[in-house]
């Protein structure tokens, strides 16, 4: 299956997505719907919060990519790291030099919570980096375990306008391998910046994403051309060699 893939994802992340896909030969390109936008309040209050914290848990790479620059020279050595998703825990252990707890399969907070580490936490203080309102459902279950959690929000989540010009022109030409979708958040972004049109043009795509809940919520707004992976370059490369 040749063509582009656009990859709905915030820009640093569409980047990086962007440059993966090059090096195994698949072409690609940033289609962004949502941008993040780091909260000034939230970042000055993270060090004081992260130093008196047993466990980091940071749920995306926007998190890393924002908070982990105000953190590097000041989180004692005594302090955990954990990641939601294999892609951000590897992405935080590169960035750290630390050691970081993350499933190995599962993209999303039940994997991670899964995790012997992550269910003998009573007493524990968890500090949760995240974007606004993001992944409510980790700290509440981490607070029925008995730990004491508490949300560091990092960052917001802004719309923008995709060139939706660059989308028909790829379509006309044959040149469109599909859309990758890594949250519920884009699809909804999506399809809430698309006109009745667009809409309509976007259900009879091929789309990509990485989690069961994901692909429910792009089913939700009529999508039904639909791939799971775990979002990965390789995963993606593969889909589309077959």
């Amino acid at each position: 299956m040749a063509g582009t893939l656009l990859l709905l994802r915030p820009p640093a992340q569409a980047a990086r997505l962007q440059t993966a896909l090059a090096s195994l030969g698949v072409a690609s390109e940033p289609f962004c719907v949502l941008d993040t936008v780091a909260d000034a309040d939230g970042l000055a209050a993270l060090p004081a919060l992260a130093r008196v914290s047993h466990w980091l848990v940071f749920v995306s790479p926007s998190a890393i990519d924002i908070a982990w620059p105000v953190l590097a020279d000041k989180l004692p050595p005594g302090v955990k790291l954990a990641a939601v998703g294999r892609g951000s825990g590897q992405k935080l252990q590169a960035v750290s030099g630390r050691g970081v707890l993350y499933p190995d399969d599962g993209n999303d907070s039940d994997a991670l919570l899964a995790l012997a580490p992550m269910q003998q936490v009573a007493g524990q203080r968890i500090l949760i980096v995240r974007g606004h309102d993001g992944r409510a459902q980790l700290g509440e279950t981490l607070a029925a375990r008995g730990a004491l959690p508490r949300h560091a929000d990092v960052y917001r989540r802004e719309p923008r306008q995709p060139d939706w010009a660059r989308l028909i022109a790829l379509l006309r030409s044959g040149g469109l391998a599909g859309l990758v979708v890594t949250s519920s958040d884009i699809a909804d972004a999506l399809f809430a910046q698309a006109s009745p049109e667009q809409a309509t043009l976007l259900r009879s795509l091929p789309f990509f994403t990485l989690h069961p809940r994901i692909a429910l919520r792009l089913r939700q707004h009529g999508v039904a051309n639909l791939a799971l992976c775990d979002g990965s370059a390789g995963a993606l490369a593969a889909m589309l060699a077959n």
